[in-house]
């Protein structure tokens, strides 16, 4: 009797082992996360933001969500013109961190090759993890314990995938913002080159992102692809990122080089002037005589 219950038991645990083994891979797949210990605090709304909005060639509209599940919530608003700069607060609130900055209204394109001796700190596929991301470049003194940039002239290459999944893609990305200013004042350089997931978030595929995000986008009256768009400043600023880099003798790219993208004879400038075009597309490549379409095939 005890075999038969040890071996029943045995098969049982088989059969289950055997459906985790499909199961996660195919959740994976889909969409799915891993997920535990998540704290409520995480889906505080009450200082979200800040979200800012060109309303016309003279004003940007900021807005900040303010209030609870419980007490109902509202949208702190306000209008600045462009041609000063915008201050701006960001609060996270698994620990209460805020740290403050001011918004530019128009950004130049990045240059796409460096020469230099300075240091290089690269790092990629953040996803939304603010704490993750702060804690890391105080370790690396890439900033001091108030979040302001201590890396010099160095570089601090941010290589995609910084947004979806989590629930602080709105701090992570006004973090980046805030250290390029800095890091600009003090001769160093932030690289942020854009991952397929920022590309995601700019032509309208969502299904990665958390949630919260669907209904910050409806507290604003916003959809989620507005977030994002040429009209919010967010979007105007990832919209003038590339997508590839050559810093020191090294290329950084997110996720990898096909090797005929060599025989498709572009500079590192041409690839990135042609993709910043694509930006707000979904990647499905048409006929194209000079192959440059190659470029945005999610295959390729």
């Amino acid at each position: 009797m005890k075999t038969r219950i040890l071996r029943y038991l045995k098969h049982l645990g088989l059969t289950i082992l055997v459906l985790l083994l499909i199961l996660i891979p195919v959740g994976i797949s889909e969409g799915a996360q891993v997920s535990y210990g998540h704290d409520a605090t995480s889906l505080n709304f009450d200082g979200e933001g800040p979200y800012a909005f060109y309303k016309n060639d003279s004003l940007v509209t900021v807005k900040y969500i303010r209030g609870n599940k419980d007490d109902g919530f509202a949208i702190d608003e306000k209008d600045f013109s462009v041609n000063q700069p915008i201050p701006a607060e960001v609060y996270f609130p698994l620990d209460q961190t805020k740290f403050n900055f001011t918004i530019p209204t128009s950004f130049e394109t990045p240059r796409s090759i460096y020469r230099d001796n300075k240091k290089i700190l690269a790092i990629s596929d953040i996803e939304s993890g603010f704490k993750t991301f702060r804690d890391f470049l105080i370790k690396n003194k890439v900033i001091d314990k108030n979040l302001n940039w201590i890396f010099g002239e160095n570089h601090l290459v941010l290589l995609g995938d910084f947004v979806d999944r989590g629930f602080s893609t709105t701090q992570v990305l006004w973090l980046i913002f805030k250290l390029e200013q800095e890091a600009k004042k003090q001769g160093g350089t932030v690289h942020f080159i854009l991952g397929n997931h920022e590309l995601k978030n700019m032509y309208g595929d969502h299904q990665a992102a958390s949630l919260k995000y669907t209904f910050v986008a409806s507290m604003l009256g916003k959809t989620q692809s507005e977030l994002y768009s040429k009209d919010a400043v967010l979007g105007r600023w990832l919209s003038s990122k590339n997508v590839i880099e050559s810093i020191n003798g090294t290329l950084f790219v997110h996720g990898g080089l096909h090797p005929e993208i060599a025989a498709l004879n572009m500079s590192i400038p041409q690839i990135n002037a042609f993709m910043r075009k694509t930006y707000y597309e979904a990647p499905y490549p048409k006929v194209d005589e000079d192959k440059k379409e190659f470029l945005i095939s999610s295959k390729t």
